[in-house]
């Protein structure tokens, strides 16, 4: 390989795919493979495949399904990110029920969007999770938010600004688009959520998201 062709290569988002639908998987490869900037890496039938193939070969995204012939698409990401911590993992599933895309993140997903993705949707939910978003369809995002809006705050420690940030990082929003929602500065928006890893003591988005979970939050 030319140091020229290296150099386009390592410049790509590349993405590898776990699904047991082959028309899936090749459907996937092709945009991918014909889209600028992206690259395919890897392509699994299941989760066993991918947990021996992946850490040999590994890519920037997965997407992966939940439901996968010989095990829950959870459990094979719990497994992957405790050997490959950085792989940023999006959930690529027409399963909608709540109690599996809670599952997901828990397990350590950073996005869950539905198959009926326009191409062009599919392309930006990666770029977004590379770049350190959590993308979701709408339909997934109306499903968290409105798990979050049936209660009350059931986290007294949170004021009410501080829960409205979160909904929203809730679903996958950036700073920027935060703030924009709320009408407050990014700089405003990451004091809020440094208040709020800190009433909750976690470190991250996606432990405040589990943490809420456990707490009956979502």
């Amino acid at each position: 390989m030319s140091l020229i062709t290296e150099y386009t290569r390592l410049k790509m988002i590349s993405v590898a795919i776990v699904d047991a639908k082959r028309d899936v998987r090749e459907g996937v490869q092709g945009i991918l493979e014909t889209s600028d900037g992206f690259c395919c890496l890897g392509s699994y039938a299941n989760g066993q495949s991918a947990l021996k193939g992946l850490p040999d070969c590994p890519s920037d995204v997965l997407l992966i399904e939940t439901d996968l012939p010989d095990m829950q698409g959870a459990d094979c990401v719990r497994l992957l990110l405790e050997e490959m911590p950085g792989l940023r993992v999006i959930m690529f599933t027409n399963s909608l029920r709540e109690e599996q895309i809670f599952t997901a993140f828990k397990a350590g997903a950073l996005g869950y969007i539905s198959k009926t993705f326009f191409p062009s949707c599919l392309l930006n939910a990666i770029r977004d999770v590379k770049a350190g978003g959590a993308p979701m369809s709408p339909s997934v995002a109306k499903r968290v938010v409105t798990s979050f809006s049936q209660l009350e705050n059931p986290l007294p420690l949170l004021s009410k600004r501080e829960f409205d940030v979160m909904a929203l990082l809730c679903k996958g929003y950036s700073y920027r688009k935060i703030g924009e929602r709320l009408f407050v500065s990014p700089n405003t928006v990451r004091f809020h959520l440094k208040n709020i890893y800190r009433k909750l003591k976690v470190n991250s988005r996606h432990e405040a998201l589990i943490k809420a979970a456990k707490v009956g939050m979502v």
